[in-house]
Parts: C-alpha cells; structure tokens; sequence
C-alpha cells in the first residue's frame, strides 16, 4: 500500500511538474473552446445519468429567477448521479457561466481551474467517470470578480442537500477552498460520507489558491488521498 501512495504521488508530481512548465506557452487549457466539442457534449446533458442533477440546475434558476441554463449544467462526462465522489468548489467561474463559457461543470473548460483538476486527475488515477463537481454557491454570484457571499452560500445551502440525495452512490467529498467547506457545513453535512477537507484547509485549484508551494501540497495530497480512496473501495462506473 505505502508503495502504491509513492508511486501515486512520483506521477502525480511529474506530471505536474511537465505541465507547469509548460503552461506558459499553451493558452488554450481545455476542448470546450472548439465550438463542436462543446456543441456535442451540451447535446449529452440529458442524458440518465446526469439529467437529474441539471434538472435540478434548471429548479435553482426558476428560485433564483435568472434564464434556465445560467445555473451551469453537470458535464455529461462525468458521474452525474452514479458518481462516487462529490468535488465541491466555489461558484461558477466565468468559463463555466452560459453567457462568457460552456455553461458546463466541467474538466474541460478552457480555463486553468478545470485544466489544473484534469490534470492532478489524470496523475493521481481518479476517472472523471467516478466524480462530480458542484458548487457550494451553484448560481452566478452578486461579485463579478471575488467568491460568493456567506448569505449566497447560505442560500444554496439546500441544493447541496438535494444534490447529495439525488447522487445514491457517493461515498466521498472533496472540499476545495474555504468557500466549499463553509457551504458544506452549512448543508448540515449530508450523508453518511468521508469528507476530504473538513477539518483541514485544502485550497481552491485556481492560481490564485495554489500560489504558494505548501498550497499546491496540500491540493495535490487531497487530490491523491481521493484516488487512494476511490481504488481500495472500487465499484461499478458509468458505461464509456
């Protein structure tokens, strides 16, 4: 087992490594650029597996009173409802909104938050397939340029609850950034669920939460811990 963690973690920094050094030079860090990458994956949000959550998305617009489609749709691939584990950030980047992105939660955003997680995915061995992303504010934030309010998270805190029941199959929770933790807590912790961040600080993967060495630490030992996780209790994932 303890060699199965290093050799996790030896990819998982080599990878991250490689890429890093790279990402200067590569300004497009995800497909849903490219219009008919983007078109077909949003043709796929209804389907079974994750037509629940983005009718849900659908219900948080009618409450919110903003157009259906401006509360971001679960990317169709990921687990959607048969996921394993919930990754819980913030608030929709700007990538992720319908009106300046994809309108998708998704890996595949062409922004460095998504790139970042496809990334530390890849190298720690965590299928996309077995994770869901949300958010703990699911709906555009009153701040175009910070994170979502305390009274905004305390709003949401419901969707998260409705969230979690709808996804019968989850075992885990990934809390990224202060924001998550607070919007989870506020969800009166749902479940009976391992949480990954709940008593300790695990930064946001935007740049700014992994400025500093110790930030990127802990982000990529969440990351692994999640995969080491997911391995030892290993079920059955969404047909590829």
């Amino acid at each position: 087992m303890q060699r199965q963690t290093a050799d996790r973690e030896l990819r998982l920094l080599t990878t991250l490594s490689t890429s890093y050094a790279i990402v200067s030079v590569m300004p497009n860090y995800g497909d849903n650029r490219l219009p008919e990458h983007l078109s077909a994956k949003r043709a796929r949000v209804w389907e079974p597996h994750v037509a629940p959550i983005n009718h849900l998305a659908d219900q948080i617009a009618d409450a919110e009173g903003i157009p259906r489609g401006h509360v971001p749709y679960v990317d169709p691939d990921s687990g959607g409802i048969l996921a394993r584990a919930l990754v819980l950030l913030d608030n929709p980047s700007r990538k992720a909104k319908a009106g300046s992105g994809s309108g998708l939660l998704s890996l595949d955003n062409d922004d460095r938050t998504a790139w970042t997680c496809r990334l530390a995915y890849e190298a720690a061995g965590v299928d996309r397939r077995s994770v869901v992303h949300w958010n703990a504010c699911p709906f555009p934030t009153a701040s175009k340029k910070s994170g979502s309010l305390d009274s905004e998270r305390a709003r949401a805190a419901r969707w998260t609850r409705d969230l979690v029941t709808l996804c019968t199959k989850l075992e885990f929770v990934l809390l990224l950034g202060g924001p998550a933790r607070d919007g989870w807590r506020r969800s009166g912790y749902p479940g009976n669920l391992i949480v990954i961040g709940q008593d300790r600080d695990i930064p946001h993967c935007s740049g700014q939460g992994l400025a500093t060495a110790d930030a990127k630490q802990r982000f990529y030992g969440a990351v692994d811990e999640l995969a080491g996780r997911l391995q030892n209790t290993e079920k059955g994932l969404v047909g590829g």
